[in-house]
């Protein structure tokens, strides 16, 4: 399986919702994926090569390189969720934001981060 030219090499994931609030970072040269919760508690975690392997075929599978700058939902959804994701790539930045509204296989990417640190948890 051939990996695209136009990879993602950092990005900074943030979602808050229900009075809570969390913040992904993760840089493929360190292979750091970092969670900063809301609280001000901090887990640094390395990935393994086969880790970031399957991080950079999720991003690549979500097609997060070409979601939409905002999605959002003509529902009033009070305590909704707010998401943003940022990235450099090898073609620039990029950017997406969303309010109770989701881009096409967005939990690929949400739910494989939310896991490491449910595993890291039970260690």
């Amino acid at each position: 399986m051939k990996m695209s030219d136009n990879r993602i090499h950092q990005f900074r994931y943030r979602e808050s919702g229900m009075g809570e609030e969390q913040l992904f970072t993760w840089t493929a040269a360190t292979q750091e994926l970092r969670l900063e919760e809301g609280t001000g508690e901090e887990a640094i975690f390395f990935l393994s090569r086969r880790q970031q392997q399957e991080l950079t075929r999720r991003l690549e599978k979500a097609g997060v390189i070409d979601w939409q700058p905002e999605y959002t939902t003509e529902w009033l959804i009070l305590d909704g969720t707010y998401w943003e994701i940022s990235w450099t790539g090898s073609e620039g930045n990029g950017a997406s934001q969303g309010s109770n509204a989701y881009p096409e296989r967005w939990e690929l990417l949400r739910d494989w981060l939310y896991r490491q640190f449910e595993k890291e948890e039970l260690r």
